[in-house]
């Protein structure tokens, strides 16, 4: 049986939208949407704010192109379902050629990515892990995820389960690149906070940054409160 070819059925249907809208806006407004339907499942302080903001992107749109909306997550969800050990978002980003919109950005690739947390994991380090309540990662230049990605399926195939015991903390300057991070931990079940901010002038949850929280950090909220007891005794 062949296997569907994700990126090419996802450009497929994004070029939909050509002619009437940029790529960049397309894209961008895609992300948005699909956070926020994921982000705006529980109670946050944003979510009236974020839900006017989609319905002022989804409003933008005739209704033969707003159902291509979710046509495109369905494909991401799909590959991801299919194939975790890859960061989908971030390499459709370059192939649709969209990183040519941030000078000099570039994403890592997933096997850089895979190798750099292979080499982490070895040794006493894994029991030490393993005894702790839960195991914190923190990636300060996020990007779509690709080394969180790579730490949640290196942490699967070394017996943790990521989706319970593990809290992945990302920020990222660029909205666009954190909202994919999002979406691909959230699909992927991730427990996480995703920051949209600049790490070194205002580092994790400063109120200045926009937080994004992934439904499976909501669902084990009360396992990561500490997290916001030390942000207030901090001062963030």
């Amino acid at each position: 049986m062949q296997k569907t070819d994700y990126k090419k059925e996802f450009i497929k249907t994004f070029d939909m939208f050509r002619g009437r809208y940029s790529k960049w806006q397309v894209w961008n407004d895609f992300l948005y949407l699909t956070a926020v339907s994921m982000a705006n499942l529980f109670p946050t302080a944003e979510k009236q704010k974020r839900e006017a903001q989609y319905y002022e992107i989804w409003n933008k749109y005739p209704k033969e192109l707003q159902k291509l909306f979710p046509s495109l997550i369905d494909i991401v969800t799909a590959a991801l379902t299919e194939n975790a050990e890859q960061d989908f978002l971030g390499t459709l980003y370059h192939e649709l050629r969209l990183h040519q919109q941030q000078k000099g950005q570039f994403f890592t690739p997933y096997d850089i990515s895979r190798f750099m947390v292979e080499v982490q994991f070895c040794g006493n380090d894994m029991i030490e892990m393993k005894n702790k309540q839960y195991i914190s990662v923190n990636d300060p230049a996020c990007g779509a995820g690709s080394l969180l990605i790579a730490f949640a399926n290196v942490a699967k195939r070394h017996g943790i389960n990521y989706q319970k015991d593990v809290l992945f903390v990302a920020q990222d300057i660029d909205q666009t690149a954190a909202l994919m991070c999002y979406i691909q931990l959230s699909l992927l079940g991730c427990p996480a906070i995703i920051i949209v901010g600049d790490s070194l002038l205002k580092p994790d949850m400063h109120p200045d940054n926009s937080l994004w929280f992934t439904p499976f950090f909501q669902l084990n909220r009360w396992k990561f409160r500490d997290i916001f007891v030390d942000a207030a005794a901090s001062g963030s």
